[in-house]
């Protein structure tokens, strides 16, 4: 394409190079925000958050267990394989754990001196725990629960 002598550029009617020059000193003000701003990001900076999930969910309801009469296939059948299995003398115990927890803390620190200024800390901690224990047959001689899972606010 070509162009001709004398044409303008769309947007560029009147436009002119203006020139860069050092700023030179900061006055007191700005470098009084500007520390201030550091010192709040340096307080701040000890935040810190942690989830801790172990196992898996019961799948099953421990409550149609039934001692003397359920057996390991049944176990088995309903809850999946267990998170530990203990031989024992007289037979064998099933556990089955899920535990969750979810931790935050937030510690505000002097930058200069390092002492610890105000520390807050959150531990909220819900499990499920079944034990199952057999006889030697392999039937159910006796079913222990712990259900402490609730819902988990965020934190």
């Amino acid at each position: 394409m070509q162009s001709r002598k004398g044409s303008r550029v769309p947007g560029l009617k009147g436009s002119r190079v203006t020139e860069i020059r050092p700023l030179g000193p900061l006055p007191p003000s700005t470098l009084v925000e500007l520390g201030c701003a550091l010192g709040l990001v340096l307080l701040v900076a000890g935040c810190t958050i942690g989830r801790y999930y172990y196992g898996t969910p019961l799948r099953g309801d421990p409550s149609v267990l039934v001692e003397w009469q359920s057996t390991k296939s049944d176990v088995l059948r309903l809850f999946g394989p267990p998170t530990r299995i203990t031989h024992q003398t007289d037979g064998d115990a099933f556990l089955y754990v899920y535990q969750r927890q979810n931790s935050s803390s937030l510690r505000v620190t002097d930058p200069i001196t390092g002492m610890n200024w105000f520390t807050y800390s959150r531990l909220l901690d819900d499990r499920d725990t079944l034990l199952v224990v057999f006889d030697f047959t392999g039937v159910v001689r006796s079913v222990a629960v712990d259900h402490r899972l609730e819902h988990m606010p965020p934190l």
